[in-house]
């Protein structure tokens, strides 16, 4: 059978038995060997013709085929790890039309062409020892010169864990916002539909299924930000008003019962182009990390302007920042307030410096109290 080259550079034929024994021979005396076999990564080293003529155990435990480190020897990638795609229609690896799509191929195929180092996602569909299932793995490949020979290294790592929650996260975060918003739906008819004093417990109602949105839309955002899935959606917008309508939504919080939380009257009106959505929860973030630490009868101070030709927004209360907390304050996971807490704080640099090209800090000691600030790009005076 006739194989099509259907990548650069790779083609069926395989190299002579007195070369591989002697490409086998030189792997094998290396001092490297001793460290390659502790790795707990896979590695495999090919020759030109993309045979294995090095892996380690790690490399082996991949494949769920049973064979050890000997029985992979000569093999190609696709066969070592026991790809079904190298067995369709008598193909070999790297040559058959499922090749085209695949990272692994593609990355040796680039090292194959001179590329100097190559990186790829790989999912495949193999018969393993128990089961027919699918391995996804990232793959690292570089050229290595010997002598006048090249060879090609490869790691592999096993990403199937990654895979899985991702698409379980995204799944369930489409999912579960459907039922809100159905949930959302059925509220607003009956509003509609009502009279009188139950209005005010719709009104209740339909304010927890917004929060309830709003707070599973945050976390999937910072999913996605955390993965560089999320994509910045540009919007002209003003400071002053912007700032309004997110504190008069934070006055209506549980955390703001018994509180006061001002606008500063020295607050200026500000356009500025930005995500609408990130800034917002930046804001809201920043504004109910100051009233949790506010006690009853305290107040929290919220402001906006234009700083230097940036805007800048800012929160401040009354209470201090631990000292031996200030470090760690924008680190994922850390809270002064207990487990299960501290996306917060690390969700706003996250955003901000991340997507937004902004500046996150803020200042603390037992005098003036703590503030929060974001600096954002750009910004005009609304009156301008």
């Amino acid at each position: 059978m006739v194989h099509a080259r259907l990548l650069p550079f790779v083609t069926a034929e395989r190299t002579p038995g007195p070369t591989m024994d002697r490409q086998v021979r030189l792997f094998a005396e290396s001092p490297a060997v001793g460290i390659l076999d502790r790795l707990p990564m896979g590695v495999a080293v090919f020759n030109t013709s993309r045979q294995i003529i090095y892996a380690n155990e790690a490399f082996c435990a991949l494949s769920d085929s049973g064979r050890g480190v000997v029985d992979v020897i000569g093999l190609r990638l696709g066969d070592a790890l026991a790809c079904l795609g190298a067995r369709l229609d008598d193909g070999v690896c790297g040559t058959t039309q499922l090749c085209r799509s695949c990272g692994a191929a593609k990355s040796l195929a680039a090292s194959l062409a001179g590329a100097a180092s190559a990186s790829g996602d790989c999912s495949i569909s193999r018969q393993g020892v128990q089961r027919l299932d699918n391995l996804d793995f990232r793959i690292w490949i570089w050229a290595l010169r010997h002598g006048d020979e090249t060879f090609h290294v490869a790691l592999l790592s096993d990403i199937r864990a990654e895979k899985r929650l991702d698409l379980m996260e995204r799944i369930f975060y489409h999912d579960i916002l459907n039922l809100v918003s159905g949930m959302q739906g059925v509220c607003e008819l009956m509003r509609e539909e009502e009279e009188g004093t139950r209005n005010a417990e719709l009104d209740l109602l339909l304010f927890a299924v917004e929060r309830v949105t709003d707070l599973i839309l945050s976390q999937r955002d910072l999913s996605f930000a955390e993965r560089g899935d999320y994509e910045v959606a540009v919007n002209k917008m003003g400071t002053l008003s912007l700032l309004s309508d997110i504190t008069s939504l934070m006055r209506r919080e549980s955390s703001c019962r018994g509180k006061t939380l001002a606008i500063a009257p020295d607050s200026s009106d500000v356009f500025f182009a930005s995500d609408r959505k990130l800034v917002t929860r930046i804001l809201v973030n920043m504004q109910k990390n100051a009233l949790e630490a506010t006690p009853p009868g305290g107040t929290v101070t919220v402001g906006c302007g234009r700083t230097d030709g940036q805007v800048r927004f800012w929160v401040h209360n009354a209470g201090m920042v631990a000292e031996e907390a200030r470090p760690q304050i924008f680190r994922r996971a850390f809270s002064t307030k207990g487990r299960g807490r501290g996306l917060g704080t690390y969700g706003t640099k996250l955003f901000a410096e991340s997507y937004l090209g902004g500046t996150v800090g803020f200042t603390t000691d037992a005098t003036d109290g703590t503030t929060f600030y974001v600096l954002l790009p750009g910004g005009e005076p609304a009156n301008d």
